[in-house]
């Protein structure tokens, strides 16, 4: 309960850049344990943390300004559906490695929003190297 206090705290006093950002932190978060349920062959959990890694992207590809983005917006656009493909080849698939290397482009890009806008905390989040070493090949 504390813990869903402390993050609509963080929700309600999040900049817009902060509150994409806690996608992206979240989207790393939930294809993390996708692979981790993958490797542990648990179909149910890597199912539901892959819907929800869906549903962000869905919300990030929602928020951009197509008028105003320009090309911007366009290559957002363009990352967003490539990671629905590829997030589906793997889950169709069972492939942790292109997880992983979504998981780098995700890195990549919540590293350019914070740069937008300084306040944002700098604990980007990175890939667990100890369980993403593991990654089955399928």
């Amino acid at each position: 309960m504390n813990e869903s206090r402390y993050l609509r705290a963080a929700v309600e006093g999040a900049s817009s850049v902060g509150m994409i950002t806690m996608l992206y932190d979240r989207l790393v978060a939930d294809l993390q344990r996708a692979i981790v349920a993958l490797q542990q062959h648990d179909i149910e959990t890597r199912c539901a943390q892959m819907k929800h890694a869906f549903l962000i992207v869905q919300q990030l590809e929602g928020s951009l300004d197509h008028e105003n983005g320009g090309e911007a917006a366009r290559n957002l656009s363009a990352l967003y559906s490539y990671a629905r493909a590829k997030m589906l080849e793997a889950q169709i698939k069972e492939n942790a490695h292109t997880l992983e290397k979504l998981i780098g482009h995700f890195v990549e890009v919540r590293g350019a929003w914070q740069q937008v806008d300084p306040g944002v905390t700098k604990a980007a989040p990175q890939p667990e190297e100890g369980r993403l070493a593991l990654s089955c090949t399928v």
